[in-house]
């Protein structure tokens, strides 16, 4: 699970998970901490009560009273309404009846109350040293725990951002853009991988324009002779000669056609110009530059329209029946066709590698005379340009290459 979540979404998983527990943590400390508050203050009235209950034993004067009231900062409450008022609304927290006698304690309006009483005494005493709860400070740390858990989530997201950068242009170098150059201006692991991938690009870059260069030069260079050598080869008088001179040339001919095909997909700057055609057109477009006799080809097209690039789908179509007719045992193909897939049928045996294999570029079964081992290579990455995908299978004693479509 944890494998397949973003670094931007792990981070705000586990400062969601911290900023959570603090507050748990936290509200489990007060709540912890107001109970040993009361069991303190609790422990202390009780002290106080049992010490008074025990000088009302030995009938104290007023002033020895006074003393102890002094000595743990109470104040004797004189006033009937008020006591009234304690008793009636203040919440009691304790009652406790000794030998000595008994004793209360109350919470009224924030402020706590202690009421002993015995023969001939009842006293309702204020505590003026009352040490409240307070929570005002704990919530402080809480606010400062959770500013500096903030603080570096922050830090860190922006120790991070350059990566959304990095991982915006590495997709636009994806797409084919190799004019790209990654900013950066820190010196930490992240700068150094940018670094290195400007350095990637700039080589990847040269080496596709010096390709491009040699293939453009080579087949400049090379179409005007062949197509000299054609015209003279027309003119020799020894048919024999002269159809081995054509089929050599032509062979050539068809190489450099190959060539600029595959250099015109794998280039950067290869477009898609999709319309909406029927595949019957575009089947008719593939007859016209086939370079195999159609007469060995049937076809059962139940038509359809779709958004295509006719040229391109084209010379795909036409590289598999091609292929499909010239290593067929009888040099016949059938193509079954709709709005589903398309299967190029021909009898042969099983393909002896998977389909990968045959669909790099000058993959052959075995070297033949009339193959360039192109034509998948071409087939393969037009159907993937489209969103579509190449399959194949053998059945029947017949290998069935299919584009599937949806």
């Amino acid at each position: 699970m944890i494998k397949h979540i973003s670094i931007s979404t792990f981070i705000n998983t586990v400062f969601t998970i911290a900023v959570i527990a603090i507050i748990i943590t936290f509200g489990l400390f007060i709540n912890l901490d107001k109970q040993r508050h009361q069991i303190v203050q609790k422990n202390r009235y009780e002290m106080i009560a049992e010490n008074f209950l025990s000088v009302f034993d030995k009938k104290p004067s007023k002033s020895q009273l006074n003393q102890l009231y002094k000595q743990y900062k109470v104040k004797l409450i004189n006033n009937r309404q008020t006591k009234l008022k304690i008793l009636n609304k203040g919440e009691e927290l304790l009652f406790k009846r000794t030998y000595l006698g008994t004793y209360r304690i109350y919470l009224y309006k924030s402020e706590y109350y202690l009421y002993a009483q015995q023969l001939g005494y009842n006293l309702m005493l204020e505590d003026l040293h009352s040490n409240k709860y307070n929570i005002a400070i704990i919530i402080l740390v809480l606010f400062l725990s959770l500013c500096t858990l903030l603080f570096l989530y922050i830090i860190l997201k922006r120790k991070l951002f350059p990566l959304k950068y990095l991982d915006k242009e590495i997709t636009k170098f994806s797409k084919g853009n190799l004019d790209i150059k990654i900013k950066t201006n820190s010196n930490d692991e992240i700068g150094e991988i940018a670094k290195n991938f400007n350095t990637a690009i700039a080589l990847i870059r040269n080496q596709t324009e010096s390709k491009k260069l040699f293939m453009r030069n080579m087949m400049h260079e090379l179409k005007t002779p062949i197509t000299k050598a054609m015209f003279i080869a027309e003119t020799l008088e020894d048919e024999q000669s002269k159809i081995m001179l054509q089929k050599a040339f032509k062979r050539m001919d068809d190489i450099i056609k190959e060539l600029a095909t595959i250099e015109r997909i794998t280039s950067k700057t290869s477009v898609l110009y999709k319309e909406y055609n029927s595949f019957f057109n575009i089947y008719q477009k593939a007859l016209e530059i086939m370079m195999i006799d159609s007469s060995n080809l049937s076809s059962k097209i139940n038509d359809f329209t779709f958004e295509v690039d006719s040229s391109l789908f084209s010379v795909a179509l036409k590289n598999l029946l091609d292929n499909g007719i010239k290593f067929s045992k009888d040099k016949k193909v059938t193509l079954i066709a709709n709005c589903k897939r398309i299967d190029v049928i021909s009898k042969g045996d099983k393909l002896k590698n998977k389909l990968d294999y045959y669909t790099e570029p000058f993959s052959q079964e075995e070297k033949r005379a009339d193959g360039f081992g192109l034509g998948l290579y071409i087939v393969k990455t037009i159907v993937h340009m489209h969103g579509y995908k190449l399959k194949y299978f053998h059945k029947d004693n017949k290998n069935h290459f299919s584009i599937i479509l949806a």
